[in-house]
């Protein structure tokens, strides 16, 4: 078959003070034209090195130090700057990660779109437009003549999503290249992207590169995958092949971490022992074998070379080798056991489900001012206010996980932050070990805040790219028991207690991986030993290594010092984990509630249905042919009436879209708001 384009031996190198990083090592692999191919690995791999490689916007200490990435027979190492600006602009368009930040905000997007279109010296401004405003109905976006005049701040997640793949198609690419562009989505969006790029790509007949470490993406999505670890390419071949018959160990091991296909709930998941290497040495033998169980002696001293296993497909791995010797291998197994620390798997908490919850939430309403008071006066808007959370109510035993779950939007993050006092209540109350928080003054509500936490959802920007570690985990004793403990003891009990190495102390924010940076926010909310945690989003953009790794710290925690976790996520298989019950949230109230092993295996309301059946599977067999969910989030000014699920809802009845259902409790214990629930 044809191929788009070629990666042939390429290197990249970057220059830091330490010395030169080795961020690519004889990477080579090739794209059939008219296929999607997808990279996948952890963190760190490489994967965006490869396309920024391709695109020529390495930073500026990147340097290709040999290879070629051959473009339709053309090397586009040797292209020139005007040839460039052509291929970026015609010929190779980008999908990236955060749709906000690679957006410009003060321009509308018929702006965007009339700049991108700007080589279409033949088409009028009005010709631009209407070209736009087909491609964004084209990728689904709802009456595109009035949203193109509008600004990304004025779409929801999914929105800006779909915009940039219409800005990303306007010039019709040959090749499209997305980068983790489902990452920051709940699970019903995901699906509606991937549907969509699937149509797209067979419309118009692009090539198309999904970097990603989403499994089930890449599963659902990618005719071809290519699997990268520490710079290096270690197997590659048809999508079937590797979800099916992963042949390298890292694969393996990539693909048993997936809490997706972990089938029964699991207390501990699965992890990738050990850590990324240090690329500023160029390895002498394997790249994972300090990370593998399988290991041997050749494997430390001399590098593998590609083995074919069937037609497309290789990997780079001595087991594959009919010479290879495993006489060594006992030796190496002790060597990476001791470097992995495990967890305590027999400490368990029993929660008590008799007497007062440690939290409990009573009717809570949080409300936003929509616009100034004088605004509203003279448009007539007796009531310029949006209702984020309405009428929950829910309860938090000792030692209990409760998940919240919902897609954007639906005020999961805004009812954490209510219950912790840092966003206004309206209505309701919020009962926390007794004591009645929405009554409390700053000063009283600040003391009670010892014995509760937040983690917030990026774990970068979240902690001060000025303090060290050490400052940011010690900080809340500064706070709050200011002159009553030693600095370099906390920080070094901190550090234990979540496995971060004691030389990590003196590094800032931007000096950490994604995990590392979680677990400093896991030392920093246990700094004072909290009776409760509220996590929002805490596998938030991680790897399904690290996930597990966070994951696990996070019940071991809870084992040992009997924890209460809120857990705010869209994460679907993560909660079905860690989680003892379950709360699904929608438009700001709570549809559903109850134990949750009994809500995945038996949804009863159908967003719940529709939320369990989104996600995706990381197995090629089990592509879902329908969206389980159409349809964008309503908006909170403009609610709809009757049950405000039954414009998406699939089994909507005429009583649904005129009278509001009231809770009911199932036969299980289950709390559902549905006129005809799914079980009774």
């Amino acid at each position: 078959m044809e191929n788009l384009f070629e990666i042939n031996n390429l290197n990249v190198d970057f220059k830091t003070p330490r010395g030169r990083v080795h961020a690519l090592r004889d990477v080579s692999f090739k794209a059939p034209r008219g296929k999607i191919i997808g990279v996948v690995g952890e963190s760190g791999s490489g994967k965006s090195t490869v396309i920024w490689a391709m695109t020529q916007l390495l930073a500026r200490n990147g340097v290709v130090e040999g290879g070629e990435i051959l473009f339709n027979g053309k090397n586009l190492l040797e292209f020139s700057e005007r040839e460039l600006q052509a291929f970026r602009g015609e010929e190779a368009s980008i999908v990236f990660q955060d749709p906000m930040t690679s957006q410009i905000p003060v321009r509308s997007y018929s702006q965007q779109m009339v700049d991108i279109a700007y080589r279409n010296k033949g088409k009028t401004k009005a010709d631009k437009i209407k070209r736009a405003i087909d491609m964004m109905r084209r990728v689904g976006i709802p009456d595109p003549e009035q949203r193109i005049v509008q600004y990304p701040h004025q779409f929801s997640g999914g929105m800006r999503q779909r915009a940039g793949i219409a800005m990303a198609l306007l010039m019709n690419p040959l090749l499209l290249i997305g980068d983790e562009l489902t990452t920051a989505l709940d699970v019903t969006m995901e699906a509606q992207i991937i549907h969509l790029l699937r149509e797209l790509q067979q419309e118009i007949k692009a090539t198309v590169m999904i970097v990603s470490h989403n499994l089930g993406l890449i599963a659902e999505l990618c005719d071809r995958v290519v699997v990268m670890y520490a710079g290096e390419v270690i197997e590659q071949g048809d999508v079937r092949q590797i979800f099916n018959n992963a042949q390298h160990p890292y694969t393996q091991a990539l693909l048993e971490c997936d809490p997706a296909r972990v089938l029964e709930r699991s207390r501990f998941l699965p992890t990738i022992p050990g850590d990324l290497p240090d690329l500023h040495v160029w390895p002498t033998g394997c790249i994972y074998a300090p990370r593998c169980k399988h290991a041997t002696r050749r494997c430390e001293q001399e590098r593998p070379t590609s083995f074919d296993i069937d037609p497309g497909h290789e990997a780079c791995c001595h087991l594959l080798d009919p010479d290879h010797d495993s006489n060594d291998e006992a030796a190496s197994v002790e060597r990476l056991q001791s470097k992995t620390s495990g967890y305590d798997e027999t400490a368990t908490v029993e929660i008590q489900y008799e007497g007062d919850p440690l939290l409990k939430v009573e009717h809570l309403q949080v409300r936003f001012r929509t616009m100034g008071a004088l605004k509203a006066k003279l448009k007539g808007i007796a009531d310029p206010f949006v209702d984020a959370v309405l009428d929950v109510s829910l309860r938090l035993w000792r030692g209990e996980t409760l998940g919240l779950v919902g897609e954007s939007g639906s005020g999961k993050t805004t009812l954490g932050r209510a219950i912790l006092g840092l966003v206004r209540v309206h209505q309701g109350s919020v009962v926390f070990d007794g004591k009645v928080l929405t009554d409390l003054p700053e000063a009283a509500l600040r003391n009670l805040r010892q014995n509760m936490a937040m983690m917030f959802q990026d774990p970068v920007g979240s902690l001060s790219p000025r303090q060290t570690v050490r400052s940011l985990i010690t900080e809340p004793f500064d706070l709050h028991r200011k002159g009553t403990y030693s600095t370099e003891d906390e920080a070094r009990r901190l550090c234990d207690m979540v496995n971060l190495p004691h030389n990590f102390l003196s590094r800032y924010p931007h000096e950490l991986s994604g995990g590392q940076a979680r677990r400093v926010g896991v030392a920093r909310a246990l700094a004072l030993e909290p009776s409760m945690i509220i996590a929002d989003e805490p596998t938030a953009g991680l790897d399904v290594s690290i996930q597990g790794e966070v994951l696990n710290l996070m019940r071991d925690l809870q084992g040992r010092q009997g924890l209460a976790y809120l857990i705010i996520t869209h994460n679907l298989p993560v909660v079905r984990h860690i989680c003892d019950r379950l709360a699904i949230m929608y438009l700001g109230r709570i549809v559903e509630q109850g134990e949750g092993e009994a809500i995945f295996n038996n949804p009863a309301h159908p967003y719940t249905e529709a939320l369990v059946h989104g996600v995706p599977q990381p197995d090629p067999d089990k592509r879902r042919e329908l969206v389980s969910i159409e349809g964008e989030v309503p908006s909170l000014i403009n609610r709809p009436a009757g049950c405000e699920f039954h414009p998406r809802c699939k089994y909507v009845q005429g009583r649904c879209r005129t009278e509001r259902p009231d809770e009911r409790q199932l036969s299980d214990g289950r709390v559902v708001q549905c006129h005809y629930p799914l079980i009774n």
